[in-house]
């Protein structure tokens, strides 16, 4: 009986040190935070929204020898994690028969938005240089312009 009681007590204080040490945090691995391989290139650029709270956030992919390109207009909740309010994606650029690799690219803010810049090649013609993507203010709302050479 006694040993039985010892027994009980011993996993019961143990149960309860495997509680302690738990409370003190979790590890998280890599997986938690992971993102698709074919993902190249995220950049937080500019602020969005009547009091400038939100920010956006431009992802770059690389997939079928092509670009795909996401602005997503984002905010934080109390803890200060960022979540997307909104995605956008580049029509001109995000469908598989598109063709186009963007390399260089930049954002930068401006005061009603963000303006996004790029190298371009295309796999339809050798004349596609550059592209040019303004986005805001509104969510949803961008302008695509490609620059060619003569």
């Amino acid at each position: 009986m006694m040993k039985t009681t010892a027994a009980t007590l011993l996993a019961a204080l143990l149960s309860l040190g495997a509680t302690g040490v738990h409370a003190l945090g979790s590890d998280y691995s890599y997986d938690t935070f992971k993102t698709p391989d074919s993902v190249s290139w995220v950049q937080l650029c500019g602020t969005w929204g009547k009091d400038h709270q939100g920010t956006y956030r431009v992802v770059h992919a690389d997939q079928y020898a092509q670009s795909f390109l996401y602005v997503q207009w984002m905010t934080r909740d109390a803890n200060g994690g960022l979540h997307a309010e909104h995605t956008a994606a580049i029509a001109e650029l995000d469908n598989d028969h598109s063709e186009i690799a963007l390399t260089d690219i930049t954002c930068r803010a401006t005061p009603r938005g963000i303006v996004v810049t790029a190298k371009a090649a295309s796999g339809h013609d050798d004349k596609l240089r550059r592209v040019t993507i303004e986005v805001g203010p509104a969510a949803g709302q961008y302008r695509y312009r490609a620059q060619r050479t003569r």
